[in-house]
């Protein structure tokens, strides 16, 4: 029974990251999703939300012992740290869906707009691997990026590494990146709530020991400095913490 339970949650989560309510390109979980394969988001995006699920990847993770999940949760974390955070350090309550007056537009692409970008060649790659397809899956004939085939699969028919195929993924999906910043962005909602930032303080509280660049180095104590109802980079030496605490 509880086999088959840890079944039907890894299946979840699994969809879910791989799914168009994850945003693949800059990361974060959109509201919700309205269909059943997790494709097509309402592209909203919550504080809340951020906390909660990537607590859910987490407990996954320490379950499983399966990386991939800690790389979930490190991946909201990103988000929210990036595009959530306020100078003052209190985290922004939510994103809007709309752009331009147009639902989901800053995060849909087409096979042409991918390879003005990353080329023909290695915009074939990307458009293969996130599924942009000239019909497109929504509105427009635009396509939200999602996975539906594991990378082991792309890398053995185009007769590459899984590695040297991830890393290619990587740089298309930087450059992307970079590109979409230069959209017209979502309204931002920047009131900062004290129970939403409750929760993605907690959030950060229970992962933070876990991830892989925030842990003891050559065996020296790691200090988690929070204030102003944010978390800032831990550091592991004095002269770091001394600087800190000067302030």
């Amino acid at each position: 029974e509880e086999a088959k339970v840890l079944e039907m949650v890894e299946k979840s989560l699994t969809e879910m990251r791989n799914g168009g309510i994850f945003d693949q390109i800059g990361f974060g979980f959109h509201r919700y999703s309205v269909d059943e394969r997790w494709l097509v988001p309402h592209f909203e995006k919550m504080l809340y939300d951020q906390a909660l699920i990537s607590i859910a990847y987490l407990d996954a993770y320490l379950v499983t012992k399966k990386d991939r999940y800690l790389q979930v949760a490190e991946e909201i974390f990103t988000y929210v740290l990036r595009d959530m955070t306020s100078p003052e350090g209190g985290f922004y309550t939510a994103e809007d869906a709309d752009s331009e007056r147009r639902e989901g537009k800053f995060y849909v692409w087409t096979p042409k707009e991918v390879k003005s970008i990353l080329g023909n060649v290695r915009g074939e790659l990307f458009c293969q691997f996130y599924n942009f397809s000239e019909k497109g899956n929504f509105e427009g004939g635009y396509s939200i990026p999602h996975i539906s085939k594991p990378l082991k699969d792309i890398a053995e028919e185009r007769k590459i590494s899984i590695d040297e195929l991830a890393k290619e993924l990587e740089r298309g999906r930087r450059k992307l990146f970079e590109v979409r910043e230069k959209r017209v962005h979502p309204l931002k909602d920047d009131k900062i709530l004290t129970s939403w930032n409750g929760l993605m303080i907690a959030a950060l509280a229970r992962t933070v020991p876990f991830v892989r660049d925030m842990v003891p180095v050559d065996g020296r104590c790691t200090a988690y400095i929070c204030e102003k109802f944010a978390c800032r980079k831990p550091v592991n030496t004095e002269k770091e913490l001394e600087s800190i605490l000067e302030k």
